[in-house]
């Protein structure tokens, strides 16, 4: 976890991380778009970008954003399926003072990591509340077929599938879906469609001689920097290292 407060430049940037962001802005407000959906971030509406995302982005005027980096959590966690896809989301009282109270205090968790993850992780679990309610917990909710959802998947790994999709054919919430899937499965959906690109991908790089950007476009990734990207977290090493002689 980490947390920093800058000044975003005036002028159209763009980049992608491994890690989960959390932006708000503290003064001013800034234009965000991430996998095609924009939104403004000020001192009222924040944005959830999620890992290996590119997403763009730039200040406007005099502005100070807070900027909150958030490793991947647990495969298990239901939290997870905050990232699951960009949001934008409205701060309300409750939620402006914890973020403020991590912006001042974070240089006082220097010494004590587990601190800043432990306030960290309330803040995503207050968000989690306020954007899927606090569904009860219910042991009888009807199973989804995963073997089903894998084969849907693979037959569509070239198209830019989305989570809020697998939930509308299954006529469920997103976030009921993504509750069930991950008690079913023990991943995220989100991460299971992930983990079938990259599997694909490997496939691909090993059996053909196809550039990696061709890779990238059948395989269901944005480009070939995102394919990489993921590939490297994923696998410990970028694809092209399979292809050396």
């Amino acid at each position: 976890m980490h947390v920093k407060n800058i000044y975003l430049p005036n002028a159209s940037d763009q980049h992608q991380h491994n890690h989960h962001q959390l932006i708000i802005a503290a003064k001013g407000h800034a234009l965000f778009e991430i996998d095609g959906k924009g939104g403004v971030v000020d001192t009222l509406h924040g944005c959830l970008a999620p890992a290996s995302e590119t997403h763009h982005f730039e200040g406007v005027g005099n502005n100070s954003h807070i900027i909150i980096d958030i490793p991947s959590l647990p495969l298990h966690s239901r939290l997870e399926t905050l990232f699951e896809q960009p949001r934008y989301f409205a701060a309300d009282e409750n939620l402006k003072m914890l973020i403020s109270y991590l912006d001042r205090e974070s240089n006082n968790f220097s010494l004590f990591p587990e601190a800043i993850h432990g306030c960290t992780l309330g803040l995503v679990a207050s968000l989690h509340a306020r954007i899927f309610g606090n569904e009860s917990y219910n042991k009888n909710r009807s199973k989804l077929d995963i073997n089903a959802i894998s084969r849907f998947i693979d037959e569509h790994i070239d198209q830019k599938l989305s989570v809020k999709q697998l939930a509308e054919m299954h006529h469920v919430s997103l976030g009921h879906f993504s509750e069930l899937f991950t008690e079913a499965a023990s991943i995220t959906p989100y991460q299971f469609i992930l983990k079938k690109r990259l599997e694909k991908a490997y496939e691909f790089i090993v059996t053909s001689n196809k550039p990696l950007s061709i890779i990238a476009e059948e395989t269901g990734f944005s480009n070939q920097s995102a394919m990489t990207h993921a590939f490297q977290r994923h696998y410990g090493h970028p694809p092209k290292h399979l292809r050396k002689a």
